[in-house]
This record gives structure tokens, C-alpha cells and sequence, in this order.
């Protein structure tokens, strides 16, 4: 087996109290069965202290308020401070690290929800690099995975963080070349999947791999366009998103409408989205959110390794679970749709904020999203159906909003 990790991974230390957004509130905290039958044994005062503050039926912790009822008012866990670390459920024990298991492989990475892990993510100058290390064991999980086509995907996604790591491009060429590669990819995706075991290997995995290494080593701009340009007849041939979706701003627009739509999992989130509406698009015309919006990106210039940094967490979470769907295209437009909503939400802070927006900022958009999106599955797969299914996603409309 291969355990793959992000160099700065072992790194990570939980700051307790002094964390500005802590994860002790604003989601609900599943516990695993083996800690519930924990719960259930103890005995005496810290049994009905513990059992007090647990939904048994729905297998989390109570609250109050937002807040895990096990919160105190110094920001410190009531079961670590009277009970120990060992009294922890498995969330809790290893939020904000994450683990996602392919076959022989196992990828480790640290969420941008938790502050601590978004400013080791984001605050680095540095290009990303990951560390790989094998052990002799086969995974239980091993015919769960096609390995040929994890093997593609992950010389596709190895590709798409060459492309990423670019820097002598700016960061949105880069961008248009991760869409396009998606794009150009999908159909042979979809064809692999369909096709017995011998074609996969001799015809069409070879036809993926060709796509990918064509699309990294010509001209992003006119093959691209081309590219996508059955994506644009379809934008057209629909007169509804044509006219409403117009432009940037009005697709941002919608794509903030979405979010709305979604569960939310932190009560402020409908007030920051709305906020973040009335800056960027009311009562704002299109020629003024442009020339905000290149302002902003010419401020950000000697800072877009931090948009950098966010595309490839999002790519390294999300982009191999196409092993199993294989929808690689909609793991792609994901991990760009956040990248661009974070940024949306970091110009509206910057505009509110008299032009100023530093690194912190940053780490705090990144982690407000990403509570909203990443601590609820129904968020996560209610927008990878919009990806899919819905015409506003489409690359030529999200090229648009690059």
C-alpha cells in the first residue's frame, strides 16, 4: 500500500482556545459506534455527565446553540479538561486531518476549514509537494479500485498540478488549462467506463493519457477556446441562462445564488453571501465590477501562489474520487468553482475594506467556505449534481467567470 500526505502534514497542531473560529461549533458531530458504546459503559457522575450531552439516536453531540454542548466558555472540551484526550469520539479525534482510501492507496490531507490547516495550506510561498511512503500490505479495498484507471487519474491529476505550479503564467491561464484538460478529457472518461477490460487497457486509457499530455504542452489560449466551443453552442441554443448569464459578474452573481440554496451549516453564512451580493452586484454595473475585479487581480499578483495553493487542495481532495464515478470533469469544476468563489469573497472583503486584504483574510474566506461546502455531504453532493446536470456549470460559462 501507498500513503500518500502533503509535506506539511505532520505538522499540524491544534491551537484549542486560541483558535479564531473553533470546530466545536456550527456543525453537527458525528460519533462513531465504538465511542457511543464507550459512552454508554461509563460509570458513576461522568457517565450521566457524558450521556447528558449526547443524541444517542442520532449518534451526535448535543448542543448549544451552534455550539457542542461539551464547549465551555473558555473554548476548551468539558471531555478532555474532566475526562482525558482518550474520551474523544473519532471526528474529533482527528479533525482536521482527512483520509481517502483508493485501492492500495491511501491519500491523508488536513481540511481548510480548520484555520490552522488553511493558513499551513495557503500562507506559502513555496510550490505544493507531497511525500509517498509504502508499506508491504494489500487493502481489504483492493478490487473495490480499477487500478488502470487510478493510474491514469493520477497522471492526469499530477499533470493538473504541473500545470498549477506554472508560474510563469498567471494564475488564471492556468486555471483555463486545468477546465481545459477536464473538458477534453470526459468523453474518453466516460467511454473507459463502458468498455471491457482489454479495451480499457489498449484503447482508450492511452487515448486519456494522450489528451492530457497534448493540452500540457501546446498553447492554452485558441486550442482551449476551440475546445469548448460545443459547451458555448449549448450556453447559446438556452436564451434563460444566456440572458441572465451574460457576463462575469452575472454569472458570479448566480453562482453565489447557488450557494444560498445550499444547507446551511453556519447561521451567518446567508447574512456574508448577501453582503457579499450587495458589493459586488447591486446597484454595481458590469464595466465597475470589471474594473474592481482587475484591480483586485493586479493587487494579488505577487500573492496568486495562494490561489494556487487553494485550486490544488480542492484537486488533491476531491479529483481521484472519479475512480469510482467516473466524473473526473465535475471534480474539476469543483475545485475551480471554489478557488473562484473564495476569490469573489476575498474582492468583496477588499473593496469593503478600503482596497486592503492580507493573507489572514484570505485564510478566513477559505475556511468559512469550505465549513459551508465540506461539513455537510448533502452540500457536497448537492453541488456536484448542479456540475453535472445544470447549464449555468457549463466549462464555457465557468471559463467566462475565470
Amino acid at each position: 500500500m501507498d500513503y500518500r500526505m502533503p509535506s506539511y502534514y505532520n505538522e499540524f497542531k491544534c491551537i484549542a482556545d486560541k483558535c479564531p473560529a473553533t470546530c466545536c461549533a456550527g456543525w453537527a458531530i458525528v460519533i462513531d459506534d465504538n465511542t457511543l458504546k464507550k459512552y454508554n459503559a461509563l460509570q458513576g457522575s461522568h457517565g450521566e455527565f457524558v450521556r447528558g450531552n449526547v443524541d444517542f439516536k442520532e449518534q451526535i453531540f448535543k448542543r448549544n446553540g451552534e455550539d457542542c454542548a461539551f464547549l465551555n466558555k473558555n473554548g476548551l472540551c468539558d471531555l478532555i479538561t474532566k475526562m482525558g484526550d482518550e474520551m474523544l469520539c473519532n471526528t474529533c479525534r482527528r479533525y482536521p486531518r482527512h483520509f481517502e482510501e483508493y485501492g492500495n492507496l491511501v491519500e491523508a490531507a488536513l481540511s481548510i476549514s480548520c484555520p490552522v490547516a488553511a493558513k499551513m495550506i495557503i500562507d506559502n510561498p513555496a510550490k505544493d509537494k507531497f511525500l509517498i511512503r509504502h508499506i508491504d500490505k494489500i487493502s481489504p479495498r483492493e478490487k473495490e479500485v480499477d487500478p488502470y484507471l487510478l493510474e491514469t487519474l493520477l497522471f492526469v491529476r499530477k499533470k493538473l498540478f504541473e500545470i498549477m505550479s506554472d508560474r510563469d503564467i498567471s494564475i488564471n491561464a492556468r486555471l483555463e488549462k486545468v477546465i481545459s484538460v477536464g473538458e477534453s478529457i470526459q468523453p474518453s472518461i466516460y467511454k473507459y467506463s463502458r468498455l471491457g477490460l482489454k479495451a480499457k487497457i489498449k484503447k482508450h486509457r492511452d487515448e486519456i493519457l494522450d489528451k492530457v499530455k497534448e493540452k500540457c504542452t501546446t498553447s492554452h489560449n485558441n486550442k482551449m477556446r476551440n475546445m469548448i466551443a460545443r459547451a458555448k453552442a449549448l450556453h447559446e441554443s438556452l436564451p434563460e441562462v444566456q440572458e441572465k448569464q451574460g457576463d462575469r459578474q452575472g454569472l458570479m452573481n448566480s453562482f453565489m445564488d447557488m450557494l444560498l440554496g445550499l444547507e446551511n451549516i453556519n447561521s451567518d453564512w446567508p447574512e456574508l453571501i448577501e453582503d457579499i451580493k450587495s458589493t459586488l452586484y447591486q446597484n454595481v454595473t458590469v464595466e465597475e465590477y470589471n474594473r474592481l475585479s482587475m484591480e483586485f487581480e493586479a493587487y494579488m499578483k505577487d500573492r496568486e501562489y495562494e490561489y494556487e495553493h487553494i485550486m490544488n487542495y480542492f484537486l488533491y481532495t476531491y479529483f481521484l474520487g472519479g475512480v469510482y464515478d467516473y466524473n473526473v470533469q465535475a471534480m474539476v469544476k469543483m475545485s475551480l468553482l471554489s478557488t473562484l468563489i473564495i476569490r469573489e469573497m476575498g474582492l468583496a472583503h477588499w473593496i469593503k475594506n478600503n482596497k486592503e486584504f492580507c493573507v489572514e483574510d484570505n485564510i478566513r474566506m477559505s475556511y468559512l467556505y469550505s465549513r459551508q461546502l465540506e461539513h455537510s455531504d448533502d452540500n457536497l453532493m448537492s453541488l456536484e449534481g448542479l456540475l453535472v446536470a445544470h447549464p449555468i456549470f457549463s466549462a464555457y460559462n465557468l471559463l467566462k467567470a475565470i
